[in-house]
């Protein structure tokens, strides 16, 4: 027995409010993310298949080693990277109990393809949610960092904004010359790598004037991340900085601060919330198995 509504049922429950919190504070309480993962050991144990449970358990702690590591360079926040374990420890394999109730609704080559996707479980069904999670925030990130830079004028990095672009381009072009693209995918595509190539256009001006602000230790928040391109070269190397900031390194800025050697400090406070794409991708990837194959597929 594989509990699937019930894990489902969890993994949305939890990742929503998760996402409620995250959206409103940038925090996601570790009781939410540790119940989803006690939760997905505790199921998994109760199927008494062994081989299944040392491939729930040994994914979970690979996505806990891989992110830490993200989270210690300022990449993922802690809280998504507790989040993804516990999606994973609950849905190790794609679970097609409500793709099955919705898939009529799909044209039958569709359904087809996505229930083959599904069945095969090629790769953990964290990694559809992963990407789906992904795209959603880098076109959210796109639509709120432009809004930020309307009516200022715009300094694009041409030569990284054409390497990204040509390389797009020579993507759709390979995709379509394997499957021959509609009109409607290729434009689906298009969507897809328009804002990433405008987040790598505009990285620097985004940077500036979007995320990182200068701001008293009064108002740095436990987990902010620190700007440390920004920090002189001296007092990272006197202080051991990194970039997140913790307790410990909290206690280093105050040093600094005491001696006088720095008043305010640079820090990403504009970052995309990831927790509200987490659920997007989560939700999408409960009625496509895929969402990249879907596109292809459309």
């Amino acid at each position: 027995m594989n509990f699937g509504l019930l894990r489902i049922a969890i993994a949305l429950g939890g990742t929503a409010a998760a996402a409620y919190q995250d959206h409103k504070t940038s925090f996601i309480d570790d009781r939410i993310t540790i119940g989803m993962i006690a939760a997905g050991f505790a199921l998994n144990l109760l199927t008494f298949d062994y081989s299944f449970i040392a491939f729930s358990i040994g994914i979970s702690l690979a996505i806990l080693g891989v992110g830490f590591i993200a989270y210690k360079t300022g990449q993922l926040g802690g809280g998504d990277v507790l989040l993804f374990a516990g999606l994973h420890a609950l849905l190790p394999v794609f679970p097609l109990v409500l793709f099955d109730a919705v898939k009529g609704f799909y044209p039958t080559a569709t359904a087809q393809a996505v229930s083959f996707v599904a069945q095969t479980n090629a790769y953990p069904f964290f990694f559809s949610v992963f990407i789906s999670a992904s795209l959603f925030a880098m076109l959210g990130s796109a639509i709120q960092y432009a809004l930020v830079l309307r009516g200022k004028k715009l300094k694009p990095d041409v030569l990284p904004a054409a390497l990204v672009g040509g390389g797009a381009l020579a993507s759709i072009a390979l995709i379509n010359s394997f499957l021959g693209l509609s009109l409607a995918q290729a434009a689906l595509f298009s969507a897809v790598f328009i804002p990433g190539l405008f987040l790598i256009a505009f990285k620097k001006q985004i940077l500036s004037q979007a995320i990182i602000k200068r701001i008293a230790l009064a108002e740095i928040e436990d987990e902010d991340v620190l700007a440390t391109e920004e920090m002189p070269d001296s007092l990272m190397e006197k202080y051991g900085l990194s970039k997140v900031i913790t307790k410990r390194e909290l206690e280093k800025l105050k040093k600094i601060k005491a001696n006088k050697e720095m008043e305010l400090f640079p820090v990403y406070k504009n970052l995309p919330r990831f927790g509200p794409y987490i659920l997007a991708g989560l939700m999408v990837s409960l009625l496509t198995a895929d969402l990249f194959v879907l596109l292809l597929l459309f």
